[in-house]
């Protein structure tokens, strides 16, 4: 009996999905596709436990696997016992080889491009950064962010990693279904850039953009003080204030991919002026520059315009944590009225989203228990006490490589993938 080809079966294409719509993918692709998504979510299995856990017939099994040794996609990693009553020979486990496989990515803003190399395991093995400020037109930025993503894909080889997609941390709101950044309020002229049809054009990578703090987000829930949550509100503090949301071990990313913009929901109604054009943002009453203006006593139109260009030259925010810590009662006061309004924004978001952790990242975590002591107080004058019970705040641990490693994470999820709920990344997807 003649053999045809491969027989083609449709994936239905999840949100977000990599795979181009209406592609067809081929049962041998799939069933590597089952093989590595049983290993990455069940953990290392002999080749005999693959048969039970996947259906395949051994003999496919043996091809797969050798396969996919050769390829680098998996390893022998050690050798089990025999089963049952202890009779027969060892059995070799294989699992994912998740240090062989990483992506290239890249964050950005006003005055900084960080690149990096992580491997999918969660180790940060390549990075490099170049500071600005970059006063130059979307165009001639979006040129130079290539070219520094660019640099990490060309650098991924020597250090034994395949990149298997490119990620970007946006600094501003983003689309993810388009790839493009909307707007960055901090970063002038920032606006409907097309970045990841750039970067996949300069790499020939799968690409995808999301929110910096969105990463973040998922990198601390993944590696960092999220670790063992399923459900978890991020928080930054930088110039202004970010935020990004885990749910069920997923980003939360909304109908666009800005869910979690924090910053700019109101915490007052005729507050001080935020640089989104609105007045009473909680960025706006917490934005470091502004605590520090206030610290300094300086009049109202100065410090107003202080708050509106970002930090201090001189950095006097980090003047007036040392202050607090030394006992200055005007500096202690102004952080005390910060952590309020803080509370007042996160017993919102607590009462919104549930959450069993919330993750302060960024300042937050310069200023400690500076902050962090006033926060846990207000907390219940802002929430349900039911569901305040049981939620952890935690400083965040993974600092400037936080978005590196969620991007990872995003990675090693949608490449391994049940292929019956969705494969996720296309042409990556092809070559396993």
């Amino acid at each position: 009996m003649a053999r045809g080809k491969p027989k083609a079966i449709r994936i239905p294409a999840p949100p977000l999905a990599w795979w181009p719509k209406g592609r067809r993918m081929t049962k041998p692709v799939y069933n590597r596709l089952l093989v590595c998504a049983s290993l990455f979510h069940e953990g290392p299995e002999s080749r005999v436990g693959l048969h039970h856990r996947t259906g395949l017939p051994i003999s496919r099994l043996s091809e797969i696997c050798g396969e996919l040794l050769r390829d680098g996609l998996i390893r022998e990693s050690v050798v089990a016992p025999p089963g049952g009553n202890g009779r027969g020979r060892p059995q070799t486990l294989l699992e994912i080889d998740l240090r062989g496989l990483g992506v290239a990515c890249v964050q950005y803003d006003q005055d900084h491009i960080n690149a990096a190399v992580t491997d999918l395991g969660g180790t940060l093995r390549w990075q490099r950064r170049w500071d600005g400020p970059f006063e130059e037109d979307a165009q001639r930025r979006l040129r130079r962010i290539a070219r520094a993503v660019t640099l990490a894909v060309d650098t991924a080889p020597k250090l034994g990693v395949r990149i298997v997609a490119v990620g970007a941390a946006d600094p501003g709101t983003v689309d993810i279904a388009t790839g493009g950044a909307v707007r960055a309020v901090n970063v002038p002229g920032w606006q409907n850039v097309p970045v990841a049809e750039a970067l996949r054009k300069a790499t020939g990578r799968p690409t995808v953009i999301q929110r910096g703090d969105s990463w973040q987000a998922l990198g601390e829930v993944s590696f960092g003080a999220g670790r063992g949550a399923q459900n978890a509100l991020f928080v930054t503090l930088l110039e202004g204030i970010g935020g990004g949301i885990v749910e069920r071990g997923r980003l939360l990313v909304g109908r666009d991919g800005s869910a979690g913009e924090i910053g700019h929901t109101r915490v007052s109604e005729d507050g001080p002026p935020c640089g989104c054009g609105g007045r009473g943002c909680l960025e706006a009453h917490v934005a470091p520059a502004r605590l520090a203006a206030r610290w300094r006593q300086l009049p109202a139109e100065q410090a107003e315009w202080v708050t509106l260009r970002g930090e201090m030259p001189n950095d006097d925010f980090t003047q007036m944590l040392q202050a607090a810590r030394e006992g200055d009662a005007r500096a202690r006061e102004i952080l005390a009225e910060a952590a309020r309004a803080l509370a007042r924004g996160l017993g919102n978001a607590v009462s919104l989203l549930n959450p069993e952790r919330i993750i302060l990242g960024g300042r937050f975590v310069q200023a400690g228990e500076l902050l962090l002591d006033p926060l846990k107080r207000a907390l219940p004058e802002y929430a349900l006490g039911e569901l305040l019970q049981g939620i952890e705040v935690r400083l965040a641990e993974l600092g400037e490589t936080s978005a590196f490693l969620g991007i990872a994470a995003d990675a090693r999820d949608r490449l391994f993938a049940y292929p019956s709920i969705g494969a996720r990344f296309g042409e990556a997807e092809a070559n396993l």
